[in-house]
This record gives structure tokens, C-alpha cells and sequence, in this order.
């Protein structure tokens, strides 16, 4: 058997659940003196196969990646383990199934965990000898940079958060049995969930204040509360205290943690954790500076002068030693022949502070090596770059993707937890961004860090800040970008960021109307109008060809309509009719042949278009087909509108006509 089967998933999975039988049944009978199980016990062996199975599946146990150190697989396996018999304990106090042997319980669990280690650690072993038979390197597993605390914000949190558990559970108490006074089975209970939350404290490291948001803070505290919940579950079980309430037990532990997560939004919001903000240089480092030698004032002013005059493309080559893909990029796009040092910038940070202090010498080519996704005011930033460019310029940046991350999401988590996650994860970085509401608060605890930013809305808040598009390209994790300085910047003061769009069509007369629908696309994507009719071509009814804009909802909704609903508000208004023309977009408008543009200035547009009648396939038939319309509206009104109207209907309702 070669070892690519032995690492292979279902392999180990098959050997672990031969395990997983073998201590179960091994319980049983040394408990029992037989191998036949019971009723009772076949329910739970069923119990515990599905635990088992669910837990190795959300731990990832059988895609370890042997090439990680030893203690990793160890820990892996012990986290696997207690999670199962937490789970367990849980189904156990929940459902008061207390006629189950808490020795064949949690001995199966201690069997499994021995019969895997040992079971992986003759893997690991395997694996290692061959990666050294191969000449691997084992020394590429790099162990995270040690986290230290600051003291002050570990003694604020610490007292503040054991008055809450204190405080807290006497309030419940009194709630549940109406006095303060602790029964003799009650002042255990406190002791006990003291211990709980001292050791979930230092297991989870819930007060260290290093964390570089709310968002991956808050976890700890959430976690700490889970596992508190579910040692007591254990502890209950185990130790048959099954006289304790569990609505008081477990209503005190979702209470205590909504008070710790109000109070640590109020801890961070207010600037208390800033990790790593030191400004106080060290004594070593006071000493260097004092003894350091006189500096020359020999210089070669025209060796310097050289070299500020000299082609960036070189030393732009030797700075991205690290990401040749990055500069062939660059190179492919931009002449950097053509563009000398002096007229470049070249930062790493989503500090607006980099980009205000340049001097006014001019810039012909600006580069930021860090993530859009980490500035906070997005537009005012391109703005700036905007303005210390010259026109023609250049400015390079990657971004994140919505699209990049959510593929990146769904690899990482197994396939159906990771569907449940990305919805909450979707709510919290997409949606309460966007919701007047709650967005303050977003970026009040975020501070506008790792955003989440689609493809479409970040190329149209560069078009919308005067950039015009050059080239995009993936690399990596990220989508880096070419934007040059060609147009005006957009004199819109609110462009649309909410559920309900407002869009600027030609009406009658050629008067522009604000047109309301719900919107269907990206943020900011009606800016990148010409970007995306240049990148793809129209689609049979007159729709662009694979537009990116589009969100997966929203596509749903042009399906059904339901995007254009408020569009009933300009029908009630008189500034659409029921049946008329489709109402364009400026640049939209200016593809049709100047006769039909003239034509159509003559009527308004309409909800339904005549499309919908006459179904056509290419640019030229729509365009005709609506000249047929014009025509015969102004020559016959009523009759026209009733014809085309009953016309479309039959096509919408009985041949499924959809124009997107």
C-alpha cells in the first residue's frame, strides 16, 4: 500500500471509524461483558457516530497537513476530542438523557483519542521519513510571533469582567427564584463557574488586546462563553448535578456574554486597545543615536541628480523581487521607460497621511502595494492620488475581492458549515456597511479594515473619482489594477450606495429623469458603464454580455421584475408611460443612430418596452423595432399601446420572455 493512500482522506477516515467501533464496542463490553448492545445503546451509538462524523468534519482531521509539527497534530486530535465529548455532554444535560453510563461515554471518547494518536503518530512518522528520503525541507514552518498583552488594558478587562460574571449571576438568580441569597447548591455553582471562566480566559486569550479589530476580538469572548457552556454540560453529566437549573445556568451565560460584548464595543470604540503603538524608543536605541559619527557633507549633487533622472523600470524590477508577476504586469501596461524615479511613488499603507504630505512635485506614476480593502475613506484616497498625479498618470493597487474571498471562504470551511458562516459573515461585511443605520457603528469598530469590496465596486469608485481603466489582472489573493488619469472626476455629491438606486435616464424632450429602482449591481457600478461595454459585447436583447456588475440577487431579480417595482412611483408621477421606449443611460443613448436618438426625444419612455412585443435578438433589430413603435404611437396612440401591451404580455406570461 503506498503511502499517497495512507494520507488519503477517506482512508483515514475509514481507519478512524474502525476505531471509533472498536473503543465503543470495547466500552461495552468491558462494562457489560458482552459485545451485544442494548436498545438504549444502539440510540446512542447512533448519537455518536453522528457527533463523531461532524466534528471530524468541522475540525478537518483527515486533511492534516503532515509537513506541520507534531504538537499541531497532537493538539488537532485533542481538540477533536473534546469537542465530541462536549457535544455530547450538551445533547445529555439539554435532553436530561442521564441513563446513559458516563463510563462508556467518556471512555470511548479517551479510547478514540488513544487509538488515533497512535494511528497518526505512526502516519507522521511515515510521512517524515519519506519527506527526508526526498530531501524535503522541514524547517519552512515558521511558529506565529508571540503575543504580548499590555498589563494596563489586561487589569481593565480582567477585574471589569469578573464584576459582569459576578454581578450578572446574582441578577439572573434573583430573576429565576425572586431573593439575591445564594441556597448552599448555588454558592457551589458561582465557585464553579468562577474556575470556568478563569481557565477560559487564559485558554482563549480573551484579554489580550492585540487583536486588529472588534470582529476577530469579540471571537475570544464568544468562544470563551461556548466553552464555559460546554464544560459545565460536561461537569453536569460527569458529576450528575443534574439539580441545578439549566435555564438558569445556561439564560446566565447568554446574558453574561450580550453584557460582555456591549461592554468590550464601549472598551474598544473608545481607543482604549491599541496594540502596538509604542512610541518610545528603547535606551539601546537612544545610545545608537547619541553615538553616532559625524555625517559628510561631501556630496555628488550630480551622481544624485542622475539618479532621480534615471528610468524607474530597474529599480522598480529590483523592489519587486518578491512579485516578479506583479511588475511583468506593470511592465507589460506602462511604459516605464519613459516615466524617470523622481516621478514615482511607491508605498505600502492605507494611510491617507502618505499620500497628503508628498510634495507638489509632480507624479507620473503612483504605486500602493497594500490592500484598498484597509482605507477607510475609499473615494477621498483616490481622490488624493488623483490630485498628485499628472494627467496621464498612473496609479497601481491591488484589492481583495468579494468574489476572490468568498471562493477562499468556502475552501476553507467544510461544505455545509461554510454555507451557514458565509451567510453571517455576509451580513456583518456586506450588508450593515451599506444600512444607514447600523453603518456608523460598522466602521466605528472596524475602522474600515479588511472591508469587503467587489471587483465592480472598486473599479467604479476609480472611475468615479476621474480614472479610466488600463488593465486588471489576478495575482494571487488579490486583483491588482492600472488606473490612468484621463477624465473629469464625477460631479455626483451622493452616488448610490443603498438597496434603492436612483438613475439619471433621457426622458422627454431629452429632460433627464431620476429613474428609482432596487438595485441589482455592484456599488458604483454605473460608473464603469463604458469600461464594460469596451470588455464585453451586448447580449441578444440588449443587455451587455457577462457583466460582472451584476450580483447573484440581482440577476434573480431582473428575472422577475422585482428590481423594477419602484419604476411604479415614475409611472404614478406621468414621467413614464405603461408601454414605451426603454429608458437609456447617457452613453447607452449615444450608441443608437442618430435618427432613432431624435425619435425618441419625441415620446416618453415606458415600463414595458416594445421588446416585449417583438422579441428581437441583435442592437440593430431592438433599434428597429422600437422606430416601428415610434412611428406607429405617434400616428395611432390608444391603439398602439393597447396592441403592444397585450402583445408583451402574451410573450412574458405564456413564452417566458425575460430581457435579462
Amino acid at each position: 500500500m503506498t503511502l499517497k493512500l495512507y494520507r488519503s482522506p477517506l482512508f483515514l477516515a475509514f481507519l478512524d471509524f474502525l476505531i471509533f467501533n472498536g473503543a465503543f464496542f470495547g466500552m461495552n463490553y468491558w462494562k457489560r461483558g458482552t459485545f451485544v448492545l442494548s436498545p438504549l445503546y444502539e440510540k446512542l451509538l447512533v448519537i455518536l457516530f453522528l457527533l463523531w462524523l461532524i466534528v471530524s468534519i468541522v475540525t478537518k482531521k483527515f486533511r492534516f497537513d503532515f509537513r506541520r509539527s507534531y504538537w499541531d497534530l497532537f493538539f488537532l486530535l485533542a481538540r477533536s476530542t473534546l469537542y465530541l465529548v462536549y457535544c455530547v455532554a450538551i445533547g445529555v444535560v439539554a435532553f436530561v438523557l442521564q441513563r446513559y453510563s458516563r463510563v462508556q461515554v467518556f471512555g470511548t471518547c479517551f479510547l478514540l483519542f488513544v487509538g488515533e494518536l497512535l494511528l497518526f503518530t505512526l502516519l507522521f512518522i511515515m510521512v517524515r521519513r519519506d519527506a527526508a528520503m526526498q530531501g524535503a525541507n522541514s524547517g519552512d514552518i515558521k511558529s506565529g510571533a508571540s503575543l504580548q498583552p499590555e498589563r494596563r488594558h489586561l487589569l481593565i478587562l480582567s477585574v471589569t469582567d469578573f464584576i459582569l460574571v459576578t454581578g450578572i449571576f446574582f441578577i439572573v438568580h434573583y430573576c429565576k427564584r425572586g431573593t439575591f441569597t445564594l441556597s448552599h447548591n448555588y454558592e457551589e455553582l458561582l465557585l464553579i463557574m468562577y474556575g470556568l471562566w478563569l481557565a477560559t480566559a487564559l485558554v482563549t486569550r480573551k484579554f489580550y488586546s492585540g487583536y486588529r479589530n472588534y470582529y476577530y476580538a469579540i471571537a475570544q469572548w464568544v468562544k470563551a462563553i461556548i466553552f464555559m457552556g460546554a464544560t459545565m454540560a460536561v461537569l453536569i453529566f460527569a458529576f450528575r448535578m443534574f439539580y441545578y437549573s439549566r435555564l438558569q445556568v445556561f439564560s446566565y451565560l447568554l446574558v453574561l456574554l450580550i453584557a460582555e460584548s456591549i461592554f468590550y464595543a464601549f472598551f474598544y470604540v473608545h481607543g482604549v486597545v491599541k496594540a502596538g503603538d509604542s512610541d518610545i524608543e528603547s535606551a539601546d536605541e537612544v545610545k545608537q543615536a547619541i553615538l553616532q559619527a559625524p555625517l559628510s557633507f561631501d556630496l555628488d549633487i550630480e551622481d544624485l541628480r542622475a539618479r532621480l533622472t534615471r528610468p524607474i523600470r530597474t529599480k522598480l524590477s529590483a523592489i519587486m523581487l518578491d512579485s516578479p508577476e506583479t511588475f511583468r504586469f506593470i511592465d507589460e501596461t506602462v511604459d516605464l521607460s519613459h516615466i524617470i524615479k523622481a516621478e514615482t511613488s511607491i508605498i505600502n499603507s492605507s494611510e491617507m497621511f502618505y499620500i497628503t504630505n508628498i510634495n507638489e512635485h509632480p507624479r507620473r506614476l503612483f504605486i500602493n502595494t497594500g490592500r484598498i480593502n484597509d482605507i477607510r475613506w475609499i473615494n477621498r484616497y483616490f481622490l488624493e492620488v488623483f490630485k498628485i498625479l499628472l494627467p496621464g498618470g498612473y496609479f497601481v493597487g491591488r484589492v481583495h475581492t468579494t468574489e476572490l474571498y468568498k471562493k477562499k471562504f468556502f475552501k476553507k470551511y467544510p461544505k455545509y458549515l461554510s454555507h451557514i458562516l458565509y451567510v453571517i459573515n455576509y451580513v456583518f461585511m456586506r450588508v450593515l456597511p451599506k444600512l444607514s443605520l447600523t453603518k456608523r457603528l460598522y466602521f466605528t469598530v472596524t475602522k474600515g479594515k479588511n472591508r469587503a469590496l467587489s471587483r465592480a465596486e472598486v473599479l467604479g469608485r476609480l472611475s468615479f473619482c476621474g480614472f479610466r481603466i488600463i488593465a486588471e489582472r489576478g495575482i494571487g489573493d488579490d486583483i491588482y489594477f492600472i488606473a490612468q488619469k484621463a477624465k473629469k472626476i464625477s460631479i455626483d455629491d451622493d452616488p448610490s450606495y443603498g438597496p434603492l438606486v436612483t438613475l439619471d435616464r433621457v426622458g422627454l424632450q431629452g429632460r433627464v429623469i431620476a429613474v428609482y429602482k432596487f438595485r441589482t449591481m455592484h456599488p458604483y457600478s454605473e460608473y464603469l458603464q463604458d469600461y464594460v461595454f469596451e470588455l464585453n459585447e451586448l447580449q441578444p436583447g440588449g443587455k451587455i454580455k457577462d457583466d460582472f456588475r451584476v450580483t447573484t440577487l440581482g440577476r434573480f431579480m431582473r428575472r422577475t421584475w422585482i428590481d423594477e417595482l419602484p419604476m411604479l412611483y415614475n409611472w404614478v408621477r406621468g414621467e413614464l408611460k405603461l408601454v414605451g421606449v426603454r429608458p437609456l443611460s447617457h452613453h447607452y443613448f449615444s450608441l443608437y443612430p442618430e435618427d432613432l436618438q431624435a425619435l425618441r426625444l419625441r415620446v416618453a419612455p415606458g415600463l414595458i418596452p416594445p421588446f416585449y412585443a417583438d422579441l428581437p435578438k441583435t442592437f440593430d433589430e431592438i433599434c428597429e423595432s422600437e422606430r416601428r413603435y415610434i412611428h406607429a404611437y405617434r400616428k395611432n396612440p390608444m391603439v398602439t399601446q393597447w396592441r403592444y401591451f397585450w402583445r408583451a404580455m402574451y410573450n412574458i406570461i405564456v413564452k417566458k420572455a425575460r430581457s435579462a
